[in-house]
């Protein structure tokens, strides 16, 4: 089955949709594994800029991704901080096998963005509601988004 992805009415406009909406479309089409884990996503993802006063909420449903503006219903998860923070989000790395972030000393170079995520999660500049309850929808989800392969 062929991955959907929908800009909902109002969404194009909202510039973080569009580019999370781009970033997924096109590592979906290059990556068999990120497909997969896309099919895997259920689930409402809110995502607060609150810097520039703007909000998106994607809506997974096995292979189906809608993007609205602002907040629709209530979210599994929810993103809130400033939008560089949440621009940053597809920087982190995973390990190829394990699918989880890279940690390690051998990947200090690559394991950078996830400890500037992890810094700004421990100040209250970047709040992630929902981790402790769906730590792999957000795990997924930060899979798909990667720039890395």
């Amino acid at each position: 089955m062929e991955p959907i992805i929908d800009l909902a009415p109002g969404a194009e406009e909202n510039p973080l949709a569009a580019q999370f909406g781009g970033l997924i479309r096109e590592h979906l089409a290059r990556d068999a594994r990120r497909a997969s884990d896309f099919r895997a996503l259920r689930g409402s993802v809110l995502v607060v800029a609150q810097d520039s006063g703007t909000s998106m909420t994607m809506r997974f449903d096995h292979g189906r991704l809608t993007i609205h503006d602002g907040a629709i219903g209530i979210p599994s998860v929810t993103f809130c901080g400033d939008e560089a923070a949440l621009r940053r989000l597809p920087d982190i790395a995973f390990h190829r096998w394990v699918s989880l972030p890279k940690l390690g000393v051998l990947h200090r170079r690559q394991s950078g963005p996830l400890r500037e995520l992890a810094r700004l999660v421990a100040s209250g500049e970047l709040k992630i509601y929902g981790l402790i309850a769906h730590p792999r929808l957000i795990l997924a989800l930060l899979r798909v988004l990667s720039r890395h392969p």
